[in-house]
């Protein structure tokens, strides 16, 4: 299944490499309004940031009968190389959970409107967990190819539909004395989101995104249980403001 993931990222990247955008398009556009998701270039600027929260619902059969609500801090930046290409990081903290990632993104736009990008990031998370009778920790690598059609109405609200796979590889484990450690590269799902991008206050921009994680694992849930032989369904929310 996974082989088909790549096929499919590497159409995507053929199709903005042949892909020519309207003759007019650099000079046309301006960057009005602010986003991080939404796929369009960093023209004017050589840095651009967020700050805000994502809101993570783990699945009942993991947790139960308790639904489990999982405020996490999302910080994210960009870092334009090119007019084409950008850098990609983001760190999303619990303090006893961490994740970062580090990647590119090649945008193209096609038109005024339609803008297209396909990338590709590493990350990392850890977790730590101290308490009576339970002194647990992970970490773990991931790797995440992903793709986005961003769409922008009369209005300038952004709209951005974004799909991700994801492999992970290089688990480690340690609960006391005992210890695990996987080091195979394997297949972990999809996460499809949609993002809603728009002017807030005193000039800022803020970034409203639902997610749709279709996951064998995921980090936020480390210490619940490591992998299951399916995959599990989370929805998240995000609510950032771009700074």
């Amino acid at each position: 299944m996974h082989a088909f993931y790549h096929k499919l990222l590497l159409f995507f990247l053929i199709a903005l490499t042949v892909c020519k955008p309207a003759a007019s398009q650099d000079t046309a556009f301006r960057a009005k309004h602010a986003a991080i998701v939404f796929p369009y270039p960093m023209i004017y600027e050589k840095w651009r940031s967020s700050i805000g929260f994502t809101l993570l619902t783990t699945p009942e059969d993991i947790t139960e009968e308790v639904r489990i609500r999982i405020p996490c801090g999302d910080f994210r930046v960009l870092r334009r190389i090119s007019d084409r290409l950008e850098l990609d990081g983001r760190v999303m903290f619990q303090i006893l959970q961490n994740h970062f990632s580090l990647g590119a993104r090649y945008v193209l736009p096609v038109s005024e409107k339609l803008f297209l990008s396909a990338g590709d990031d590493i990350g990392y998370w850890f977790g730590i967990l101290k308490l009576s009778g339970f002194d647990s920790k992970a970490s773990g690598w991931a790797n995440y190819p992903n793709a986005s059609v961003g769409y922008r109405t009369k209005k300038n609200l952004l709209i951005t539909l974004a799909g991700q796979v994801s492999f992970n590889y290089n688990y480690q484990a340690a609960n006391g004395q005992n210890k695990f450690s996987a080091k195979e590269f394997y297949y972990n799902g999809e996460t499809f989101t949609l993002a809603l991008e728009q002017p807030f206050v005193n000039k800022k921009h803020l970034t409203l995104a639902v997610s749709g994680i279709y996951n064998y694992f995921y980090w936020q849930t480390w210490s619940l249980y490591y992998r299951t032989n399916r995959k599990v369904f989370y929805p998240q929310v995000t609510v950032a403001l771009i700074l």
